[in-house]
């Protein structure tokens, strides 16, 4: 299965980027289809660059919520940026604010309003 992808794919499409990243999914055990891509061409003082130029690329895990913006383009190394995050546990975990406590604040309790 293909990863699902939006807006200006065309651009990475053309260098064989999604691929590349779809490849690196299953180097890494991921799922295709957990996947989303999402690019937008990059922009110069508002004119349109040329096809080979940089663009955005976001990632997102559907399962987990993650999500990471890459520069892709001529010199850029988006596809391995993203493996070095899968690597630091960035796709792989629910999102942390999903994993962070709930913390309930306690009123202290003054000497003198105490009931007894």
């Amino acid at each position: 299965m293909t990863v699902r992808c939006e807006g200006d794919s065309w651009v990475m499409e053309q260098v064989g980027e999604k691929q590349d990243f779809e490849a690196e999914l299953s180097r890494l055990g991921l799922k295709h289809e957990d996947f989303t891509l999402h690019v937008r061409r990059g922009r110069l003082g508002g004119l349109d660059k040329n096809w080979g130029s940089h663009y955005a690329v976001r990632v997102t895990n559907i399962v987990t919520g993650n999500r990471g913006i890459y520069l892709g383009g001529a010199g850029e190394t988006w596809v391995a940026q993203f493996a070095s995050d899968v690597a630091r546990g960035v796709y792989r975990n629910p999102s942390i604010l999903s994993k962070l406590p709930v913390r309930v604040r306690k009123t202290p309790r003054h000497a003198g309003s105490e009931r007894r």
